[in-house]
């Protein structure tokens, strides 16, 4: 288990190590520079400078690697700190034991004999001189590492944003490509419902929700962030459940409910969408004892979408959307780790529940 976690990390581990390496020589220079025969009996306290050496670099690894990763980042890209405020806890405490066992032992010896009769405010051998240091130590670590993590959030999000901005380039030169001009789409839709109006009411029905599909599918409108108001969403995704109920002859078996106190916050658009197309594709609807399930609400400062459909035994559909490996992709460099995204599968049924932070 720790070799795996080694081999997944060791990046990571080497640039601290690099770090380590460079602040401790720093440490070492600025001392012997200012006394040289102290700074030799210090460095060489208790197990010789090699061992000692291998001591500090491989604590202030993983001090550092702890306080960016499992402290540091995950409080500012969740902004949940009780866990990240735990991890401190537990990991300050074992330095401080770890400390004072070294500053006990090392107190006792004879070539740190000179700590007590230290003419300092407070005596160099005492509680109080350790805490002092370890404070001040210990806030040394923080600064660093608080810089380095937010640096690698800044590159974090300048990478992802430029991924983002050249999936979405990608996107809509695939759609121009397939596309054909909206105005003579529309225009003729608008000419065949004319027409059929007279003729047949639901055909004309039909042909107005198709065109309403296709119009908002086109021209959805996104704000600065890629973000569209739900409202628009949910309308979008019903109509594309109603064409489809029409298609059939209103024989799919289909259970929509929605508890959403606010449609006017904002979520990237086309994902709950391509999920209820993925359903219709690839799922059996005609089975009264197995509908398809859809569940929209809100709570705690999150939307929550659930859908769950029965597998189809017989020829599918392929599919032409940008299927569920894209949907993850999209959503971690939109939500990064606050999202959740779970896919259940088993022979006979297939679910997906999905969970984003809400944004008005």
């Amino acid at each position: 288990m720790i070799s795996i976690f080694i081999h997944k990390q060791w990046r990571r581990f080497t640039i601290l190590l690099l770090l380590a390496i460079f602040l401790y020589c720093f440490i070492f220079f600025i001392s012997y520079v200012s006394n040289p025969q102290e700074t030799l009996l210090s460095f060489s306290r208790r197990y010789g400078i090699l061992l000692n050496a291998a001591i500090f670099l491989a604590e202030n690894v993983l001090t550092n690697f702890f306080l960016i990763f499992y402290i540091i980042l995950p409080l500012i890209r969740t902004g949940k700190w009780r866990k990240p405020i735990l991890f401190f806890t537990i990991l300050y405490f074992v330095k401080f034991i770890y400390g004072y066992f070294d500053f006990e032992i090392t107190k006792t010896m004879h070539s740190v004999s000179h700590m007590r009769n230290s003419k300092t405010l407070i005596p160099e051998d005492s509680f109080g001189w350790f805490v002092l240091w370890f404070i001040v130590f210990s806030m040394f670590d923080i600064v660093i590492c608080i810089g380095a993590s937010l640096t690698i959030e800044w590159w974090r999000r300048t990478r992802q944003q430029i991924l983002l901005e050249k999936q979405k380039a990608q996107a809509e030169l695939t759609a121009l490509k397939h596309q054909i001009n909206p105005h003579f789409l529309f225009n003729s839709l608008s000419f065949i419902y004319s027409k059929s109006i007279r003729q047949d009411e639901d055909l004309a029905k039909a042909v107005l929700l198709l065109s309403d599909i296709m119009r908002y599918a086109l021209t959805v409108e996104e704000d600065k962030g890629g973000k569209v108001i739900l409202e628009k969403e949910i309308t979008h995704l019903k109509n594309v459940i109603e064409i489809n109920q029409r298609r059939l002859n209103n024989r799919l078996h289909i259970i929509y409910e929605e508890k959403v106190d606010n449609l006017q916050i904002k979520i990237i658009p086309l994902v709950l969408i391509t999920l209820v197309e993925n359903a219709f594709k690839h799922g059996d609807l005609l089975d009264a004892h197995y509908p398809l399930e859809i569940i929209l609400g809100n709570q705690q400062g999150y939307l929550s979408f659930f859908i769950k459909n029965k597998k189809s035994a017989g020829t599918k559909e392929l599919s032409n959307g940008i299927g569920l490996t894209n949907i993850k992709h999209r959503l971690r460099l939109i939500y990064g780790e606050t999202h959740q995204f779970i896919v259940h599968e088993d022979t006979e049924m297939f679910s997906v529940s999905l969970q984003i932070p809400i944004e008005a």
